[in-house]
């Protein structure tokens, strides 16, 4: 895993079958910024991804699922986990993009 690479457990909305395993590591893989260890199983209502969150963000990874036919659990548990992975992934993003600290405490002279 590299500095930026986050871990997001996605509920769907129906368990999958095997043909949906082959199709969401598809559409997943696709994206810039994930990263191969992708986790989807048949009959499981979940997947586990990793990603670079400087490059990628959550939606872009729930809206390409729901592109593809997949439906996102929408309880208020997943919508929570939602908010705060969005959120994560804003914060990834903007230290990744921040000029890097001083070398040191001391002003200069």
């Amino acid at each position: 895993m590299s500095t930026w690479d986050v871990r997001r457990i996605i509920r769907l909305a129906g368990a999958l079958t095997p043909e949906d395993v082959a199709d969401i590591s598809q559409v997943l893989e696709a994206l810039p910024g994930m990263s191969s260890s992708l986790q989807v199983e048949a009959g499981s209502t979940q997947i586990t991804v990793v990603y670079d969150a400087s490059r990628l963000d959550y939606t872009v990874v729930v809206t390409a699922l729901e592109e593809a036919g997949f439906a996102v659990a929408k309880d208020w548990w997943n919508g929570l986990k939602a908010r705060v992975y969005q959120f994560s992934d804003a914060n990834a993003r903007d230290n990744a993009k921040a000029p890097p600290p001083a070398c040191c405490n001391k002003p200069p002279k």
